[in-house]
């Protein structure tokens, strides 16, 4: 695969989310949290399902995707855990072909951002079928 081809493809993975997506705060079954997996060699400490609002005559919910929280580590930011992340991305793409892992989903993006006491990664996606999958995939960390 050519190599420009394959960074773009990760740099878009690595992109920006939009204004109006939420995190789900509060519990729903089959959350994990409290998890125990690693992001990056970094401790998982919940993993969150990602809805946004949408006011189309009535107010619906749409699954988007996960936020994967991480515990904060001294020294360690957000832009960071970014170079950190399109640095793992693009080693794995370039040693199996494909991304495998929560970060692997066709069409999704991440935004790492600092969240209190750590971070948290919002995994997005195009539509609820991916979006599902990024929750699935996400569960799997703890």
């Amino acid at each position: 695969m050519n190599r420009a081809i394959l960074m773009g493809a990760v740099l878009s993975m690595v992109g920006t989310l939009g204004a109006t997506a939420l995190g789900d705060q509060t519990a729903v079954p089959g959350d994990t949290q409290g998890a125990h997996g690693s992001v990056l060699g970094h401790r998982v400490v919940s993993v969150t399902p990602r809805w946004v609002q949408e006011a189309n005559g009535k107010l619906t919910r749409h699954l988007t995707g996960a936020d994967v929280r991480i515990e904060a580590e001294p020294g360690m930011t957000a832009e960071y855990l970014t170079v950190e992340l399109r640095r793992d991305l693009g080693a794995a793409a370039a040693r199996q072909g494909t991304i495998d892992g929560v970060f692997g989903v066709e069409a999704s993006t991440v935004e790492v951002a600092s969240a209190g006491d750590g971070f948290v990664f919002r995994i997005t996606a195009p539509d609820g079928a991916h979006a599902a999958e990024i929750v699935r995939r996400a569960r799997q960390l703890d």
